[in-house]
């Protein structure tokens, strides 16, 4: 697809000179006569009026990004958590039953938890062995994460999805993980694909926003309805970053498999280490999944350590030199992110990984002499 067809489309051939898509940095768009203002807000869909509706720049970041997902269109937003409570709230209503996996995204959860009780759905977090037996005939939404967010476990898309639809329940995966590249939800059936652009479609921990892939009519449903009024609108400067992030997406995976392949080699080979968690990790079944439905992996991991005292853990991640600690993932750094800042007692000895660009050799040596510290 070229950069520009979106523009072509709207403004014309004029805008086909520039190499990179242009940013349309403006909130509003002008219109010569009456008749062609009337023309477009008989279709705001596909007209520019305003920004938070349509934007060229945001328009050519969305084509690519549902090419990418292989069908579909996308709806652009300011940040992850903005897709996907839009999405949420866009399917269900008062009095209907939807259900979460348990072990996903923590304002995910706290949506399921504490904001759809709020508006009378009748809402629940499902551990992912039991998440078909919870789906019931006044299900309507099945919210999942594949893998998941700290343990990496892998779910049945196709399972899920054909259960969901048996009783019309619309099935949503946050996808962050594995990008468009690595995992394709839509080919196994899921309705409505989720993603923190933030992470690795950004890639460079300097932009935040959200994405939100679905059928042409579930797009047209949400464009007119919850994406205009919410207006948790991606900005012009932000979908140009990503588009600029997008571009070095391939290489950047690429890369951060290859690095994180030899990291979890090294850690495996650990004393200290007792298990780690990424996807096709934890049983056969599991490897059988992600053979099944992945391309690879990205740069997410967790370890689960011997030693589960908060002190070790604590001085484990302050030796360590070049992983910086930050909640965030998916950029050019390398990062960690200990659990227990959140529960001592339920999340002892996991930490959590994010491999940037550095080289395999800097990240194990970091990696040992802050281990070799821990035994002196």
């Amino acid at each position: 697809m070229k950069n520009t067809d979106f523009i072509f489309n709207i403004l014309g051939e004029e805008n086909l000179e520039s190499v990179s898509p242009p940013i349309f940095q403006t909130s509003n768009f002008r219109f010569r006569n009456f008749k062609s203002f009337r023309d477009a807000l008989a279709d705001e869909e596909k007209a520019l009026i305003y920004s938070r509706g349509n934007n060229p720049t945001l328009g050519v970041l969305a084509e690519k990004l549902a090419a990418l997902e292989g069908g579909g269109k996308a709806l652009l937003f300011s940040s992850g958590m903005g897709a996907i409570s839009t999405a949420i709230l866009s399917v269900v209503k008062s009095g209907d039953h939807a259900i979460c996996v348990e072990g996903a995204y923590s304002w995910t959860h706290t949506i399921f938890t504490k904001i759809l009780p709020h508006y009378g759905v009748d809402s629940h977090m499902v551990p992912a062995a039991r998440l078909i037996e919870n789906i019931t005939p006044l299900t309507r939404l099945v919210f999942i994460e594949s893998p998941l967010t700290k343990t990496f476990e892998l779910l049945d898309l196709k399972l899920i999805a054909n259960a969901a639809h048996a009783v019309g329940a619309v099935v949503m995966i946050d996808n962050s993980y594995s990008t468009p590249l690595l995992q394709r939800p839509m080919d196994f059936g899921v309705d409505m694909v989720l993603y923190s652009a933030t992470k690795y479609i950004g890639g460079h921990s300097d932009v935040v926003g959200g994405v939100l892939i679905c059928g042409s009519e579930k797009y047209s449903e949400i464009f007119k309805n919850e994406y205009l009024a919410f207006g948790a609108i991606m900005s012009p400067m932000s979908a140009w970053l990503f588009l600029r992030g997008l571009r070095t997406m391939p290489i950047r995976l690429k890369q951060i498999a290859a690095t994180t392949k030899q990291v979890i080699g090294f850690l495996e080979s650990r004393p200290e280490v007792e298990k780690l968690l990424y996807p096709g990790s934890i049983s056969e079944q599991q490897m059988q999944l992600f053979q099944s439905q992945m391309k690879g992996i990205s740069g997410l991991f967790s370890v689960q350590f011997k030693n589960k005292s908060p002190e070790v853990m604590e001085a484990f991640v302050n030796n360590l030199r070049f992983f910086q600690m930050a909640v965030s993932w998916g950029g050019h750094e390398s990062l960690v992110l200990p659990y227990a800042l959140w529960d001592e007692q339920k999340h002892s000895g996991m930490v959590r990984f994010s491999i940037g660009f550095e080289e395999p050799e800097t990240l194990i040596a970091d990696l040992e002499q802050s281990l070799d510290c821990l035994s002196v």
